[in-house]
C-alpha cells in the first residue's frame, strides 16, 4: 500500500517550532550543543611541543637546550622512541648513551598547571629517530 503523502499540512514538529517559542528553543539547543562541541575539542587538543636542541648526558640525567634557550631536562626514566619508531613507556632513551655532549636532540615538551597556580614546560617525551 503506498504511503499518503498530505501537501501543504504541517508535521507536529513544525507546528511546534513554528512559534516564537518553538523558535527560540531550538536556538538555545544549538547553542548548547555547539558550546558542547566546542569544549570537547579545545580539552582533547595536543598541547604537545616538539624541540630540538643541544644536550649534556650526565649519568642517567640530562639538561637539553631549546632554541629560545630554555633549558629542559629529565632523570631516571622517559618515554621515548626508538630508531625504528617503536614506543617505549620509560627507560632510558638509547640515543642519549652515557656521559656525552649531544648537538641535536628532539623531544616532546608541554604546558603542566600545578595546583598552586603555577605551571611550568615538562619534557615528555624523547624523539630518537631524528
Amino acid at each position: 500500500m503506498p504511503a499518503v503523502v498530505h501537501r501543504g499540512a504541517a508535521s507536529p514538529l513544525q507546528r511546534r517550532l513554528s512559534g516564537t517559542g518553538g523558535r527560540l528553543a531550538l536556538m538555545v539547543a544549538v547553542a548548547v550543543l555547539l558550546f558542547f562541541a566546542g569544549y570537547l575539542v579545545g580539552t582533547h587538543r595536543d598541547n604537545t611541543r616538539v624541540v630540538t636542541g643541544p644536550a649534556q648526558v650526565g649519568d642517567r640525567i640530562v639538561s637539553m637546550t631549546g632554541s629560545d634557550g630554555t633549558v629542559y631536562g629529565f632523570n631516571e626514566s622517559m618515554s621515548w622512541i626508538d630508531a625504528n619508531s617503536s614506543w617505549h613507556g620509560g627507560g632510558w632513551p638509547e640515543c642519549l648513551g652515557r656521559v656525552r655532549t649531544l648537538d641535536s636532540v628532539t623531544f616532546g615538551v608541554t604546558r603542566v598547571d600545578y595546583p598552586n597556580a603555577a605551571s611550568a614546560d615538562q619534557v615528555v617525551y624523547v624523539d630518537c629517530r631524528r
